[in-house]
Order: C-alpha cells, then structure tokens, then sequence
C-alpha cells in the first residue's frame, strides 16, 4: 500500500514539472515532390528527413517546466525553394500545446490559427 502510494505521488510530480510535446509537419504537396525537412534548437539537432507527398516528419521531447527548451526552428527545401520557421517555442507561439502540427504544401508552410479555428501561412517558399 506504501509503495502504491510513493509510486502514483512521483509519477504525479513528474507530470507536474514535465510535460511530453510532439511536433508533426506533414507533407500536404498535390505533386509527387519530396519536402525535404530539418529541424533543431540550440541544444538538440532533430536531423532532416525526406518526405513523399502525405508522409508525416515528426518527433517529440519532453519540456521541463522551470528549463526552457527550444526554440525549435526548422528548414524546409523544396527544389530550389526554401523556408524556416519557428515551430516550437516554449511559451506562446504553436506552442505549449502537447501536439503541434503544420502542413507544408507548393505555397508554403502553415500552423494552427486558435483564434479563427483553421490552418494560418507561417511562411512562403523563396
């Protein structure tokens, strides 16, 4: 019964001080192209990954409250076209939430817009 107990109270103080985010960028091209895909913050290079059109990137940390982790910046190519954006920030920006997700396609790279309930353009390709 003790042990139950020490057992649940420190799996409730880990949920306290940390929480599990995940991060989804999908590739939502119409044309059979590959988006290429790299994303890092200072301190924790995810690495890159070439997608097909529908196929998901994604990867996930675990964001200590108290320790700042990020920003998360990633870099999308495709062909001779680039972007980056800030995909992950500690507090604030698609961000703070369990699971972020963003839609690359031909015009660029959108996220979620809580305030209107749809997908908002982050940034274009160049």
């Amino acid at each position: 019964m003790i042990a139950t107990m020490i057992i649940t109270l420190a799996i409730m103080a880990r949920r306290l001080i940390s929480d599990a985010r995940i991060i989804n960028i999908t590739n939502a091209l119409n044309s059979k192209k590959i988006l290429i895909v790299h994303c890092k913050a200072q301190d924790h290079d995810v690495g890159a990954g070439a997608m097909s059109s529908g196929e998901v990137y994604s990867w996930s940390f675990e964001d200590v409250r108290g320790v700042p982790r990020g920003p998360y910046w990633c870099r999308l190519a495709l062909d001779d076209k680039r972007l980056h954006f800030l995909a992950y920030l500690e507090s604030g920006y698609g961000v703070g939430y369990a699971v972020t997700g963003y839609q690359a396609n031909e015009t660029g790279v959108y996220g979620p817009d809580d305030e209107h309930n749809q997908w908002k353009q982050i940034d274009q390709f160049h």
